[in-house]
């Protein structure tokens, strides 16, 4: 049984280079977010070993767009992955919020972990998962 998930968030402060031709953060901006919290959550709880052994490389992304965020306004960014885990993939769940604490946007994503040094796939082991579950 689950007892807990890792959940690892930050904030950030939108900036004029994040801004589109219609005056808010770029869906494009909104991605590189999403992959950047997903890389900083598995930098801070994976061992330096670990890192050096496996890397994630992104299978899909579906992001749904909820409401604009504008210059200057702070975005609240929070992640986690799934209890689902199979062969060499996991999903993760990125949700990102305006100061409000309104929902502006939101990505399921779908992540394939894989060898450093061959770039193939590699199963997710129980040691992997300890990484962001903790079970009872």
């Amino acid at each position: 049984m689950m007892d807990k998930v890792s959940i690892h968030q930050k904030m950030i402060v939108v900036k004029s280079a994040d801004i589109d031709e219609l005056n808010h953060v770029n869906n494009v901006v909104y991605l590189s977010w999403v992959q950047d919290i997903a890389k900083e959550h598995w930098q801070i709880r994976a061992s330096q070993e670990i890192i050096n052994q496996y890397k994630w490389v992104v299978v899909n992304h579906k992001i749904t767009y909820k409401k604009p965020l504008k210059i200057h306004q702070k975005a609240f960014i929070k992640t986690q992955v799934f209890d689902n885990a199979k062969g060499a993939l996991w999903g993760r769940m990125v949700w990102i919020y305006d100061d409000s604490e309104v929902l502006v946007a939101e990505a399921n994503t779908q992540w394939c972990l894989v060898d450093t040094q061959s770039f193939k796939p590699r199963r997710i082991t129980d040691e992997i998962k300890s990484i962001f579950l903790a079970y009872e």
